[in-house]
């Protein structure tokens, strides 16, 4: 894979724009990576951006260059005097930057080096093919050219993960009784059941969450033949006898213990809606090789004290430079399942740019109909998927189909 050697520069001028990561992208595609030169162009906008890429694009030892994105004839002269005494082949990408930045910048490059020999390569991305379109005829898809971590993606944006996130693989719990739930359709008597029992447990009038100790408490398993096998499981995984009827909240109560902590209330959290967000996590693992999904992990949540961009992301992957991002609840609510897909998809296209697609996995069978809402403001119809009860029990299936053909 790859573009053809003639198309990568001694020289590229990149022009930055608010998403850095298609700046970053065709840094990696086009610049020749024995000697190349990096020119970051950039407005005092985007000044931080510009100083955020310096770093991972170090090796191309980038200069900055601050142009007035306004003033034409100051972006020509700008231009024109890093171009003049420049030898070897010459490049401008013109992906980022404002309009009249690519339009002064293209013109300036063309007037400084008429006659001269390589020709100039002039290039953008197509984000919504995922082709690098180099002029006048060239277009090579360049999706899987570049692969960056979610780590990557998220420091080009200067944030930090919060200590002990993202979560992966080896962070999930009770496999199998997530998957049962997912399979159960039952999800609203599960519901019903964390709502009263669960969250108000022992009938004290106090919320779970609200309350440190655990000692001692138990639950009473819910009788639901819908969730007879997810139930069987739970037994299983946590050691239970197939004929319990109560659930100790105590580590020390029950024969396996599935946390590193042994604080009752990670077990609650898990049962009140963590297991989505891990089973989803672990249907993309099933398919992550043959999706080409080669990052994932759930939990995404920034440090809030040491980055400069702030995102939480339930569970996300990387195909190639396309960022997948995902919101999960088990909730039935219309409404919440609505603001969770909304949120998502601002956070989505903040991250991951254009390219990026939005996912949410939820129990509220009439979600699909918010797809088309957020289609109207996105202006993207590939850009959002919905996965409902329906699509639960076979979810892995549902998600590779999704990260094959989303691009």
């Amino acid at each position: 894979m790859g573009i053809p050697n003639e198309y990568q520069v001694d020289h590229l001028f990149l022009l930055v724009g608010t998403n850095p990561l298609p700046n970053w992208v065709a840094a990696q595609i086009l610049v020749r990576p024995e000697h190349g030169r990096l020119y970051l162009v950039h407005s005092s906008a985007t000044a931080p951006i510009a100083l955020r890429l310096r770093e991972p694009l170090s090796a191309l030892q980038p200069e900055l260059i601050q142009v007035d994105p306004t003033d034409a004839r100051s972006i020509a002269r700008t231009v024109e005097s890093h171009v003049r005494p420049l030898t070897g082949s010459i490049g401008l990408h013109y992906t980022g930057g404002t309009k009249a930045m690519a339009v002064h910048a293209y013109r300036a490059m063309e007037k400084t080096l008429a006659g001269r020999s390589p020709t100039a390569v002039y290039s953008y991305l197509d984000a919504g093919t995922f082709e690098l379109r180099v002029d006048p005829d060239l277009h090579e898809k360049v999706l899987m050219d570049v692969r960056p971590t979610l780590d990557q993606l998220a420091a080009l944006h200067g944030a930090r993960f919060q200590k002990g996130t993202p979560k992966r693989e080896k962070d999930l719990h009770l496999r199998k009784t997530a998957a049962a739930l997912a399979a159960s359709g039952g999800l609203d008597v599960w519901r019903s059941w964390c709502h009263d029992v669960l969250r108000d447990r022992a009938h004290t009038g106090r919320a779970w969450r609200k309350r440190a100790e655990l000692v001692s408490i138990s639950l009473p398993i819910p009788s639901s033949d819908v969730l007879g096998p997810a139930l069987v499981a739970l037994r299983e995984e946590l050691g239970l006898i197939s004929t319990a009827v109560e659930l100790p909240l105590d580590a020390d109560l029950l024969p396996r213990w599935p946390f590193d902590k042994r604080d009752g209330k990670y077990l609650c959290q898990w049962l009140d809606g963590d297991w989505l967000e891990q089973y989803v996590l672990a249907s993309i693992g099933s398919v992550a090789s043959e999706a080409a999904v080669h990052d994932y992990a759930m939990n995404l949540r920034t440090d809030s004290a040491t980055s400069e961009f702030d995102f939480e992301f339930d569970v996300a992957a990387m195909v190639g430079y396309q960022l997948f991002g995902l919101s999960c609840t088990t909730s039935v609510d219309k409404s919440l399942a609505k603001s969770k897909l909304f949120e998502a998809t601002i956070r989505a296209r903040q991250l991951g740019g254009d390219e990026a697609r939005v996912g949410l996995v939820c129990g509220c069978e009439k979600a699909h109909k918010y797809a088309d809402e957020v289609v109207r403001v996105s202006r993207n119809a590939d850009s959002v998927h919905i996965f409902g009860p329906r699509e639960l029990p076979e979810l892995a299936h549902h998600l590779s189909v999704w990260f094959r053909t989303a691009q």
